[in-house]
């Protein structure tokens, strides 16, 4: 049997007792026994801290927390921890935690197994898909799956992972650690990016791995269904669409001394499709690339974007 790696989560709250208690307690249920805890408290005024204290003394795991950045970002939050995140050995695994979701019990067992099938990858990345679920854990669904394999033509203008799903080896923590905190629009989209682009190894596994909870208080929550599909005309009308694939092309460039020759020409003709001065050329290019979203309704909103410049 093949040595088990150290799984360090990271954890990042704000006023989260009402939740917190549940998610800890699946943490404590897992299969896979060899994990730590690191905290990273970004201010909370509630009782956020002592739930955690009490939680590291019912465990024999590690538990760390840490002075979040204060700067009201879950993602800032969440950089804070990849800065200071341990290492102890380069078979060390890490796994983003959101503080009001209930793990499976078996999902960083699924994890670590994928991951020792794959040691011949430095750079590997496990993510999936969900199960909706409301304040009271009842279901809601399922969140998407995949149409397309994962790629960095699709990590440019999109996000298929889930940080709350995330488990990624070391070469992947210690390269996002590359990229500046403000060239990312969330930080488990960066992480997809930085995967992506060096070329790594991404697993989108099917079956879901945690609840996630949908309440009012959710940072991004459900991006599901037809309601949905219709909010992000709104951010391609507005320029948030525009300003995001601006962040994602910093974050790539914050990594183009590492990045393989194959990605690096992806980004180069990216950058050049966004900025050709006619439109026919813009679509032409789009269309020969392999800059592409998950669905045909989404690309096609993606072509329109990069028809009239909003994209």
């Amino acid at each position: 049997m093949p040595k088990q790696p150290t799984v360090h989560i990271l954890l990042a709250t704000y006023n989260g007792e009402r939740f917190l208690t549940e998610q800890l307690e699946s943490i404590s249920r897992q299969t896979h026994h060899y994990w730590t805890l690191t905290v990273s408290d970004d201010g909370s005024k509630d009782e956020t801290l002592l739930t955690i204290e009490r939680f590291a003394r019912q465990v024999q795991q590690p538990v760390k927390v840490l002075q979040g950045p204060n700067k009201e970002s879950s993602t800032a939050n969440f950089f804070h921890l990849l800065a200071n995140s341990p290492i102890d050995s380069d078979e060390d695994l890490y796994a983003f935690c959101d503080q009001d979701d209930v793990w499976h019990d078996d999902k960083l067992e699924r994890a670590v197994k994928w991951h020792l099938q794959h040691t011949d990858q430095e750079v590997r990345l496990y993510c999936g898909r969900t199960e909706f679920v409301d304040e009271n854990l009842h279901p809601i669904g399922l969140s998407p799956s995949i149409k397309r394999p994962p790629s960095f033509g699709n990590a440019l203008v999109q996000n298929i992972a889930s940080g709350n799903t995330m488990v990624f080896s070391l070469t992947l923590l210690v390269s996002q650690n590359r990229v500046l905190t403000e060239h990312s629009v969330w930080h488990d989209w960066t992480t997809y990016i930085v995967a992506t682009a060096l070329d790594g190894v991404v697993f989108f596994d099917d079956k879901p791995c945690l609840y996630y909870r949908q309440h009012s208080d959710n940072v991004i929550g459900s991006n599901d269904g037809f309601k949905a599909q219709l909010t992000r005309l709104k951010p391609l009308l507005n320029g948030r669409f525009k300003r995001w694939a601006d962040i994602n092309c910093s974050a790539a460039h914050d990594l183009l001394d590492v990045m393989p020759p194959m990605t690096i020409n992806t980004l180069r003709n990216f950058e050049s499709m966004r900025s050709a001065p006619y439109a026919a050329t813009r679509v032409f290019s789009f269309l020969k690339s392999d800059i592409r979203r998950q669905r045909l309704s989404s690309n096609l909103v993606l072509a329109f974007a990069i028809l009239l410049k909003l994209g």
